[in-house]
């Protein structure tokens, strides 16, 4: 395991992504599959075996952090007390790693992939799960 994949399992231990259902967010690494990153969505696909043809799309990383920093209500003092540890998730994905980007693949349960390149070519990130009907 890297230090950047650990270091992310530390930060998101805990945390989870809010949609119709909230789930966790886990770490996960894919060796040597940042050989020609960034590429698109379908390539992303392809190489983490999703089904051909599934349904995939982009989004930012602001997109996807935006509900757990931007939008928290301001009087949920849980939320609040959440949300520094949100910022500093999304700061070690963009400080950590290179070409972060956020890949959508399924529908109803989507499977959303926050990525980027580490320093040895792998592909490095957050995954979690979101549902959306």
């Amino acid at each position: 395991m890297s230090a950047i994949r650990e270091r992310l399992e530390q930060a998101a231990a805990g945390l989870t992504y809010t949609s119709e259902s909230d789930r966790p967010f886990e770490a996960f690494e894919l060796p040597g599959g940042g050989a020609g990153w960034p590429y698109g969505v379908e390539e992303f696909a392809r190489r983490i075996g999703a089904p051909a043809g599934a349904p995939a799309g982009e989004q930012s990383l602001y997109q996807l952090f935006a509900p757990h920093i931007e939008r928290t209500d301001p009087y949920d003092t849980q939320t609040q007390a959440l949300r520094p540890r949100y910022e500093a998730l999304r700061a070690l994905l963009t400080g950590s790693l290179r070409d972060v980007r956020v890949f959508r693949i399924g529908r109803i349960e989507i499977d959303v992939y926050a990525v980027g390149a580490d320093e040895g070519g792998n592909l490095v990130g957050l995954r979690t799960v979101a549902v959306e009907t």
